[in-house]
């Protein structure tokens, strides 16, 4: 599974790509469940990612945690290298807030559905996950349908909910609404359900 976490933390890299330059602290691929957690601001509220719509553009807030340090950053430097970033404003608490046009904040919104996308291909496709026949989902991940072999899937060792319910909640959080995704496990013999996880509810 290691492949699959690591193809799973993608929207992570972009977001690494989006801000280029911005810090010197990279993140890393351990501890997947803790480090991915504190990047979506499960664990602790002030320090999500908080997205304000405008009507032209868009205002987002990246945590410390996620933008690294940023005590030699030059804003300007930074914005002749990013098209479509308005401004670049490092906050008291070490955070990040980035205004950008609103055509930006859809390019960026495209690319990790198309990320997303890759990444439920890779899960079916994976002899690490072979027991994955299908994934389906409604509009904006709110529910995310994975359909397998029952039988090869129990007796597997699958962190794919959690791979899956940690990308998607990224997305939205980037798209301005609640996380919110429920992931379900569906026989695809029988149309029964195995299992279903809501996150962010049941990381507590």
């Amino acid at each position: 599974m290691k492949k699959l976490i690591s193809k799973g933390l993608i929207i992570l890299i972009l977001v690494s790509v989006f801000l280029s330059g911005c810090g010197k602290e990279q993140v890393s691929e351990t501890k997947v469940d803790d480090k991915v957690t504190e990047e979506l601001g499960v664990e602790e509220e002030s320090g999500g990612i908080d997205v304000e719509k405008n009507i032209l553009t868009v205002d987002i807030t990246l945590p410390q945690s996620m933008v690294g340090d940023l005590s030699d950053f030059n804003e300007q430097e930074y914005l002749s290298n990013n098209d479509g970033i308005n401004s670049a404003k490092v906050n008291d608490d070490g955070s990040m807030t980035l205004n950008i046009s609103k055509k930006k904040h859809k390019e960026l919104l495209d690319e990790m559905k198309l990320e997303l996308d890759e990444t439920f291909h890779d899960l079916i496709e994976s002899e690490d996950t072979p027991y994955i026949k299908k994934i389906e989902y409604t509009t904006n991940y709110r529910e995310v349908k994975i359909i397998v072999n029952k039988e090869a899937y129990e007796n597997s060792f699958d962190l794919t909910p959690l791979l899956v319910g940690m990308t998607t909640g990224m997305y939205q959080l980037y798209a301005g609404e609640e996380y919110h995704t429920k992931i379900i496990i569906e026989d695809i013999d029988t149309g029964i359900e195995i299992a279903s996880v809501i996150y962010p509810d049941d990381l507590d």
